[in-house]
């Protein structure tokens, strides 16, 4: 019988102190989950206030500086347009202004495409023989902004344009060659088989 009362005494003493035990762990536990929340609830709270410095940072400069789509295009002038036929499902030039061929200059050419295309200019450089040289000094809009169509209809546009001049027949172009566009000799059948 004593040892009963002993071992019963031992099983007592385990068990208060597996019950203080569990207590700890669980009052350890219950500290690290709510460090845990505080942490997460401030860290969130800092970066929504980041965020909101950034929103407002971003505000005013939309505010100061309007976003520029960099595909401008002004038809006042032209009489060439690159324009999507739905009885071919595809693009083609298309005249849409009658110009008398004797009335027309190279350099009145390269204003109306510069008026037309106001983020890329073009520079006319000469006339040698049935070919016009063109060079676009700041080409990226037309070669990485315009994207594919955009810098597609520039360049018929603006090739079917100075070919209208009396014994032009190509136009060759020089700039920095991009994802959208590529320099070179262009006439009105290089766009025919694309």
């Amino acid at each position: 019988m004593e040892a009963f009362l002993i071992f019963h005494k031992h099983i007592h003493v385990l068990y208060v102190y597996s019950k203080k035990e569990q207590g700890i762990r669980m009052r350890i536990k219950t500290m690290f989950i709510g460090l845990l929340l505080l942490g997460i609830g401030c860290n969130q709270s800092t970066q929504q206030e980041g965020e909101r410095c950034d929103q407002s940072d971003t505000l005013l400069q939309d505010i100061d500086q309007p976003k520029e789509d960099p595909f401008v295009y002004v038809p006042t002038e032209v009489f060439w347009e690159y324009k999507y036929d739905t009885a071919t499902l595809d693009f083609r030039p298309v005249k849409v202004r009658e110009v008398q061929p004797d009335s027309l200059t190279a350099e009145g050419i390269e204003a109306m495409i510069n008026n037309t295309w106001p983020n890329v200019q073009v520079r006319y450089i000469e006339t040698f023989g049935d070919t016009v040289y063109l060079e676009i000094p700041e080409s990226t809009v037309l070669t990485q902004q315009m994207g594919t169509a955009g810098a597609q209809q520039f360049m018929v546009s603006t090739t079917y344009s100075f070919t209208e001049l009396p014994h032009v027949r190509y136009v060759a172009f020089g700039f920095d060659e991009g994802d959208h566009a590529m320099p070179g000799v262009y006439h009105r059948g290089s766009w025919d088989h694309q």
